[in-house]
């Protein structure tokens, strides 16, 4: 295994993001805060401009979007540094009802409007719902230091800064012209949240109940959230079908029986998760959580009468499937409308949304993600001494690299790479895509290493055993 730092018991991080006056001594106090009671702490800045971070925001970007998926980042960096496999942000019931609202400016469901969950997977979010207002309740209890960031109360920053404000005067009862003027982006925002919170069917929401009220509110859709979840997870159990590595088989009989629209639509949004090449966790791998694109699909895989491919957002295909006993499985158009034999089931099967069309999958340029280039990788890690090297490909499998038993041919070919032009990459294969990881050298025929099997089994044709493959997409709801 890669050599990596032994973990303390708990370590402080905090993210100076330089956008502000203030940004340097918020984390200077936040440092001086973990000292104090003898905590590990890092501040981690973030570097705007070097890749793969972009140029520091300014107005009219969506400062707040980029300045989280930079501050994920190097959290994520500073949980490597430290050993930690686990991270726990300071939401609190305020933030969450703030994220309930955005997400019903956005358009969401019931379940996006049951906020942030307890507990997730990284990239997909953590929240903490507790009674009052959780992290700041805990640091008054126990008289902790803590920081307000200045901007958080200016409305016209950002639609999070206006929902508090917004909830702010009308739980003080004060006029609401105080948020006249704001970009025309964030107030149009605030009138879809006020018609988007009176219609949920299962919770609505009156804005105008005050902070304690719909700190209530959400906890309830949230409840509302667990419960669908555990549904699907049992739906799930029922329905999936063996489906080869990164597809999900599901099959179509026992569907109807999936009456609650809600259930539906979180069934829907779980196998899309699963699928989906898009970062883990992310809106993208949800269809954006359009209404109407998850409505579609939703329609399609219900109808009795079958149904052609289609896709409908989330970078995931639907086929019509045949299932038979002797666990074959055929896939395509013709399947809607054939007629079964004794023992078949008809299914749908989810799979990655080609990049290209299959037949040019090894002549047509693809997307970076998809044509890995690891020779500096491997070379760096050798030269290191590390044991290993981990590689994702496409977001979806994990590819590692035993590094003690490296063929040594490939040693040597590696030694002068960048005048001989040898590389290693990893690459797909078959129409779902699956990794590949191969080397390339002028003038010869590439050399395949490693390749992953319809069974997910690892062909090393003829190699000992140095390359692993895993499909690390979770089936359950964290």
């Amino acid at each position: 295994m890669t050599k990596q730092p032994m973990p303390t018991s708990v370590v402080s991080l905090s993210v100076n993001h330089n956008l502000q006056e203030t940004s340097h001594s918020m984390a200077a106090r936040s440092e001086a805060n973990a000292k104090s009671m003898g905590i590990e702490h890092l501040t981690l800045d973030i570097p705007w401009g070097t890749p793969p971070f972009s140029a520091k925001p300014v107005t009219g970007q969506p400062v707040e979007q980029i300045a989280r998926e930079a501050r994920y980042h190097v959290v994520f960096d500073g949980m490597t540094r430290t050993g930690a496999h686990s991270v726990a942000f300071g939401h609190h019931a305020d933030d969450q009802v703030e994220t309930s609202l955005m997400r019903l400016a956005r358009g969401t469901t019931e379940l996006g409007a049951g906020g942030m969950r307890r507990c997730r997977r990284w990239g997909m979010g953590t929240g903490d719902v507790e009674d009052g207002l959780g992290i700041l309740a805990t640091c008054e209890e126990h008289k902790l230091d803590y920081v307000n960031d200045p901007t958080n109360f200016q409305p016209a920053v950002t639609l999070r800064n206006a929902i508090r404000q917004m909830l702010k005067l009308q739980e003080e009862g004060k006029d609401m012209s105080a948020l006249s003027g704001l970009p025309e982006h964030i107030s149009g925002a605030l009138e879809k949240i006020q018609r988007a919170a009176a219609d949920l069917q299962e919770n609505p929401m009156d804005l105008t109940g005050g902070i304690h009220q719909l700190h209530g509110a959400v906890k309830v859709l949230s409840s509302r959230v667990e419960d669908v979840d555990n549904e699907v997870t049992l739906h799930l159990k029922n329905l999936t079908l063996p489906s080869p590595p990164g597809t999900l088989v599901i099959s179509s009989h026992a569907l109807p029986a999936i009456v609650d629209p809600t259930v539906r639509l979180a069934f829907v949004l779980r196998v899309m998760r699963y699928v989906s090449f898009h970062p883990w966790g992310s809106l993208r791998a949800d269809g954006n959580r359009r209404k109407s694109s998850i409505q579609r699909i939703i329609d399609t895989l219900w109808r009795s009468d079958g149904a052609p491919p289609f896709t409908a957002g989330g970078g995931v295909l639907w086929q019509p499937a045949i299932f038979s006993a002797q666990r074959r499985l055929r896939v395509g158009t013709q399947c809607y409308d054939l007629k079964l034999y004794p023992g078949e089931r008809r299914a749908w099967i989810a799979c990655r949304l080609p990049a290209v069309p299959f037949h040019a999958l090894t002549t047509s340029p693809l997307p970076p993600k998809l044509d890995i280039d690891i020779t500096e990788r491997l070379v760096h890690a050798m030269s290191r001494g590390d044991d290993s090297l981990e590689v994702l490909f496409d977001c979806r499998f994990l590819v590692r690299f035993d590094l003690s038993q490296i063929p040594e041919e490939l040693v040597g070919a590696l030694k002068d790479y960048q005048k001989t032009g040898v590389n290693v990459r990893i690459k797909p294969w078959t129409k779902f895509y699956w990794p590949k990881v191969l080397l390339q050298q002028p003038l010869c025929k590439d050399t395949v290493y490693a390749a992953m099997m319809e069974d997910g089994r690892i062909d090393t044709l003829g190699y000992r055993p140095w390359i692993s493959m895993e499909y690390i997409r979770l089936l359950d709801a964290s």
